[in-house]
C-alpha cells in the first residue's frame, strides 16, 4: 500500500508542471520583420514579442511567429499563409491571436502590381478564417500597423500604408468583430522610436512602447 501511495505521489508531481504549463493562455503573434523583432538589440528580449511576453507574466506563453517580408496578400514574393510560421501558429493552437501585417504590402512591387492591392482585404479575410477555425477558438486581433516615417530609405510606402492598407485592416476587423490594436497611432510622430538610419523598424524604445500598448488592451479583455 505504501509503495502504491509513493507510487501515486511522485506520478502527481511529475504530472503537476506539465498541467500548469498546459494552463497557461496561449497567445501568438503573427506579423512580419517588426514582430520578428528587427532592429532590436536582442530580438529575442527587447523585440516586442519578448517584451510582451515578460509583461504578461507566468500564466501566458507568448509566441513570435513573426517572419522578415511576409506579406498578408496571397501570391506574392512571400505570403504569410505560405511560411512555416505559419503552420507553426496553427500548430500552437493560440487562445489569443495577434495579426500584425500590412507593411510590406504598401511596396510597389506588390501594392502597385497586378491585383495585389484589390485582393488585400479577401487574402486578409481568408487568413483570419484559418484561425479564428482552430479548435482552440482563439480571440483575434487585428494590428494597424506602426507607421512608416516619411524619411525612411526603405521602398515601402508611408501614404499607401496609411490611407489605402489601414482602413482595409479596419473594415476587415470591424466586419469580423474583432478587437483593433492601434498601434500607428501609438507610434504616430515619434521619431525616437526608429533609429536615425531605418524609419521602417521601431528600435528597442519603439518595441517597448509596442509591446506596452499590446499589454493594455490584452490585459483590459481578459
Amino acid at each position: 500500500m505504501k509503495r502504491q501511495m509513493h507510487f501515486l505521489f511522485f506520478l502527481l508531481l511529475a504530472i503537476l508542471p506539465v498541467t500548469a504549463q498546459d494552463a497557461r493562455i496561449k497567445i501568438a503573434c503573427i506579423g512580419n520583420s517588426i514582430t520578428e523583432g528587427a532592429v532590436a538589440s536582442d530580438r529575442v528580449n527587447k523585440g516586442y514579442v519578448g517584451q510582451l511576453s515578460q509583461m504578461m507574466g507566468k500564466g501566458y506563453d507568448v509566441r513570435n511567429f513573426g517572419v522578415s517580408g511576409a506579406t498578408g496578400c496571397r501570391n506574392t514574393y512571400k505570403p504569410y499563409d505560405k511560411c512555416d510560421k505559419f503552420e507553426e501558429a496553427k500548430a500552437f493552437l493560440p487562445n489569443v491571436v495577434t495579426i500584425a501585417l500590412g507593411t510590406n504590402d504598401s511596396q510597389p512591387r506588390v501594392w502597385n502590381t497586378g491585383d495585389f492591392a484589390s485582393h488585400f482585404e479577401s487574402d486578409l479575410d481568408s487568413l483570419c478564417n484559418v484561425f479564428e477555425s482552430l479548435p482552440s477558438k482563439p480571440r483575434i486581433y487585428l494590428c494597424l500597423p506602426i507607421p512608416i516615417m516619411p524619411n525612411t530609405n526603405w521602398e515601402h510606402q508611408p501614404k499607401v500604408l496609411k490611407e489605402e492598407i489601414i482602413p482595409l485592416i479596419r473594415k476587415v476587423a470591424e466586419k469580423r468583430g474583432y478587437g483593433i490594436i492601434d498601434l500607428y497611432s501609438q507610434l504616430s510622430g515619434c521619431e525616437d522610436c526608429y533609429p536615425d538610419t531605418d524609419k521602417l523598424h521601431p528600435n528597442d524604445f519603439g518595441h517597448e512602447k509596442i509591446a506596452e500598448y499590446i499589454y493594455s488592451v490584452l490585459v483590459k479583455e481578459q
